[in-house]
């Protein structure tokens, strides 16, 4: 006698009852159950693994901004100090203007000599007498068909102004002369002016490097002016003979 082996059913059959009403029948594939069984946690772990990953990101990245932040604001704190100070320099450098074209332009004579090579400013004054400035170090060298000329502009203010103006220096030689920084001069208005020196701002001090032409002859002089934003002839100082090689 046979027997007749019946394979497992791929589905899993309910019964479901809700007396008054008839029995329901409700399969379920048992390979879908299986997988949502598994899927299911699986899905619900990395839900919250990646909801740790971005709230550490987060936080980290929270972190980094906060620490960032007080260098942001010493750096805004530090740039609005510096506009201050140069919007301060500048009022008064108007204010000394407009004091200085109310008084005209007036050269002592004893100067005249001096300051013949540079168009008298407005309102000109000698303050070389207030010692704001010192010029020091001074020497000379060459290299190649050039000559170069140094000095420390120092600022001698003190209580931490800075110092700021224009220098001016002269080359003398026995074939003429030349002048750093080299100066446009027209032959309707051969004087020097003062605001076409080399710029500068000091605190402490400042290196000063000029550059000549070799001269023809074998030695040289020079003649140092160094004027204020203004015009006022703050330093003046000469340095020479110095042979060139």
């Amino acid at each position: 006698m046979s027997k007749t082996i019946q394979n497992p059913s791929k589905d899993l059959t309910l019964i479901v009852y809700n007396s008054p009403k008839p029995p329901k029948y409700i399969k379920i594939n048992k390979g879908l159950m299986r997988s949502l069984i598994i899927a299911i946690p699986i899905l619900v772990i990395t839900s919250i693994i990646f909801s740790i990953i971005t709230s550490v990101y987060m936080k980290q990245k929270l972190e980094t901004a906060k620490s960032h932040e007080p260098e942001v604001i010493i750096q805004l704190r530090e740039e609005t100090g510096i506009l201050k100070s140069e919007t301060e320099a500048l009022k008064k450098v108007n204010e000394a203007l407009m004091q200085k074209i109310s008084k005209g332009a007036n050269v002592d004579a004893s100067l005249s000599g001096l300051l013949a090579l540079f168009a008298a400013p407005i309102g000109f004054t000698d303050s070389r007498g207030l010692e704001r400035t010192k010029i020091e170090n001074m020497s000379n060298s060459v290299l190649g068909n050039k000559v170069i000329f140094k000095f420390d502009l120092l600022n001698n203010t003190g209580a931490g102004k800075r110092l700021s103006g224009y220098i001016t220096i002269i080359q003398h030689h026995y074939s003429g002369l030349s002048v750093y920084p080299a100066h446009d001069i027209k032959m309707d208005s051969p004087q020097l002016q003062y605001s076409e020196g080399e710029s500068f701002v000091v605190s402490r001090f400042r290196p000063v490097i000029a550059e000549f032409p070799k001269p023809l002859g074998s030695t040289v002089w020079y003649k140092i002016f160094i004027y204020s934003r203004t015009g006022d002839l703050l330093a003046y100082k000469t340095s020479g003979p110095h042979e060139i090689q």
